[in-house]
């Protein structure tokens, strides 16, 4: 079971092999859904990967965010419609609209975790302790490097025979990976999936929350956020996606890309990105808001914190906040950079 964390629960090389999601790993799902519905900007579509546990992770996440989205409206809307003077109650548009599910749940192979070749189901200790007579070096950069290649899967292992079974007519059977280094998930997955499923939803999206503003007669200066997505994938599906926007390969003093190999990413951790399109096609750049001023810094992936908080009505209790504030901590004390993924 992925997300394992119980008792002699030991840490293996995952990678394509098809496990499912842990009880904690549900919890963890559900908190971080909630988690998003207390900060600013709503989520207009949901991707994740064909591996069960993610789409379970997708699946619990989602449910406890629309859920709670739900009660917060209907909290809402009962707190104002008794805060209003008697003459007015008989009034129903108290409140704008019902909070929306997303337009798509997209489940999609290229943000399958990166395959692992022969490592794939062995004990990472007992790997990177030589038992299987790798040396340490090698399988620390088979794990951290952008280059690094594990050792393929033969053809008739059992293991690559198993996925060809299961993937092959979800994907076909030339982009079952035997193995795959970072930049190989970048170039052969993520870069497709960005320009073919994310940019064209974002924009979209962009485009409909311009329409209806102008329809509503808006005459405010501020900039209209683009399409908002939530991601679930992987460890490294995500570091590949993060080193794409990020244009990591292009940093001439490489500062980048040692930041992504050393990134760590914990389970249910939201971070945020934000990007933008250039001119070049399937070409991105990383900014800093919503107004798109290109990022400074070289990898530029902030805390769910860092989005605007919404503003509580009165009514609501301290046990969401107090919650929060507990799980941020423990996100401050923890070694690396974290994401699961909210990308913007």
């Amino acid at each position: 079971m992925w997300n394992g964390k119980y008792p002699g629960c030991q840490e293996t090389f995952t990678g394509w092999t098809d496990v499912s999601l842990s009880p904690i790993g549900e919890q963890e799902a559900i908190r971080t859904g909630r988690m998003l519905t207390e900060f600013t900007g709503r989520v207009d579509a949901l991707f994740t990967s064909t591996l069960t546990r993610a789409k379970m992770t997708a699946h619990h996440c989602w449910w406890a965010y629309y859920d709670r989205l739900e009660e917060q409206y209907r909290q809402q809307k009962q707190y104002q419609y008794y805060n209003q003077p008697n003459g007015l109650r008989h009034h129903t548009d108290i409140v704008d609209h019902p909070y929306q599910a997303p337009a798509r749940f997209v489940i999609d192979h290229r943000l399958n975790e990166r395959h692992y070749g022969s490592l794939q189901g062995l004990i990472k200790a007992e790997v990177e302790s030589g038992v299987y007579g790798h040396a340490p070096e090698d399988v620390r950069q088979w794990r951290r490097s952008w280059h690094a290649i594990p050792p393929p899967l033969k053809d008739d292992d059992p293991r690559r025979v198993a996925e060809l079974r299961m993937f092959m007519n979800i994907c076909g059977e030339r982009k079952v990976p035997k193995s795959e280094s970072l930049a190989m998930v970048a170039e052969n997955r993520i870069r497709p999936f960005l320009a073919d499923k994310l940019t064209p939803m974002l924009d979209s999206a962009y485009e409909s929350k311009s329409l209806s503003s102008s329809t509503e007669g808006s005459t405010s200066d501020t900039a209209i956020e683009g399409g908002t997505a939530l991601i679930v994938a992987h460890a490294n599906s995500l570091r590949a996606l993060i080193g794409v926007v990020c244009n990591v390969e292009q940093d001439p003093l490489g500062l980048a890309l040692k930041k992504l190999e050393s990134m760590n990413i914990p389970t249910a951790s939201p971070l945020v990105i934000r990007y933008r399109k250039t001119t070049e096609k399937g070409c991105y750049y990383p900014v800093d808001d919503a107004l798109g001023k290109e990022a400074k810094n070289e990898l530029p992936v902030h805390p769910l914190s860092s989005l605007p908080r919404l503003r509580k009505q009165t009514h609501q209790t301290d046990q969401t906040e107090s919650t929060l504030a507990r799980w941020e901590a423990a996100q401050n004390n923890a070694a690396g950079i974290e994401i699961e993924s909210l990308i913007d």
